[in-house]
């Protein structure tokens, strides 16, 4: 995000923590399967359609979990020294990095340079593994598809308005405070979907929620010469730009798509 995440990282002298407290953690949780919005959408031929809530959620309104992108469980730290793919000795990418970016890369995960892979196997994408199906990340031809309805008349456009319950009351979170986000309406169907402004997770802390919200796709951003930085998702209070990109090591939400 330019004006939060786009900054490159600086190593922080933190206590590296193993990822396996968190799968422990999260062993045997059930993650609630949304309900696939329609709103209309075509990309491709195909008919993409947005979940109800992200995940880790089971409301259109709640936070949810956050992930590092290409990783599959919620952490206690977002940082460098975690990430999975990434030697925190020495900051260098062991997966998932353009050709031409050599100094980026740990030539111990593959002598011959970088692997050249810019989108998630379905393997490493939360939405899939999660939900399985057709269920994955958007593309950033589909965020752009989803952002492209602004235009469009039949639809019904608030870049910043409070969550409300299926009764048309206000939802606030766990301390009262109320909670804002993006909100889409086709009109023609009354297809509503909403995206909370969770903010994002650096280290052990939760920045800017009910302030900020960001979404992942499955891509790095492919024009963007540091492979750290992956295509985002992003509204706020204090922006009308919604096409950003972020550290991929910071935590940040996930709400899926179905494509048909």
């Amino acid at each position: 995000m330019k004006k939060f995440l786009c900054l490159l990282f600086v190593p922080l002298m933190v206590l590296a923590v193993s990822c396996k407290k968190d799968e422990q953690n999260n062993k045997g949780k059930k993650i609630p399967v949304p309900e696939a919005i329609d709103l209309g959408i075509t990309v491709g031929g195909k008919t993409v359609k947005w979940a109800s809530f992200n995940i880790g959620a089971s409301k259109p309104w709640e936070y949810g979990n956050y992930y590092a992108w290409g990783e599959c469980e919620p952490k206690d730290i977002y940082s460098l020294w975690t990430y999975a793919y990434a030697n925190g000795a020495n900051t260098k990418l062991t997966k998932y990095c353009p050709k031409d970016m050599t100094d980026f890369w740990d030539m111990t995960a593959k002598p011959e340079g970088p692997d050249g892979i810019m989108t998630l196997y379905p393997s490493d994408d939360v939405a899939h593994v999660k939900l399985g199906e057709k269920w994955r990340m958007p593309t950033p031809d589909e965020i752009d598809a989803l952002l492209a309805l602004k235009e469009n008349a039949d639809y019904t456009w608030e870049p910043w308005v409070y969550a409300t319950d299926d009764n048309g009351n206000e939802v606030k979170d766990a301390n009262g405070n109320i909670i804002y986000g993006l909100r889409i309406t086709r009109k023609s169907s009354n297809a509503v979907l909403f995206l909370p402004a969770a903010g994002y997770r650096e280290n052990a802390d939760l920045v800017m929620a009910g302030i900020h919200g960001a979404y992942l796709s499955n891509s790095l951003k492919s024009t963007y010469s540091n492979p750290w930085k992956q295509y985002l998702l992003e509204f706020g209070s204090e922006t009308d730009d919604m096409i950003s990109i972020g550290s991929r090591d910071s935590g940040i939400s996930v709400r899926p798509v179905y494509v048909e």
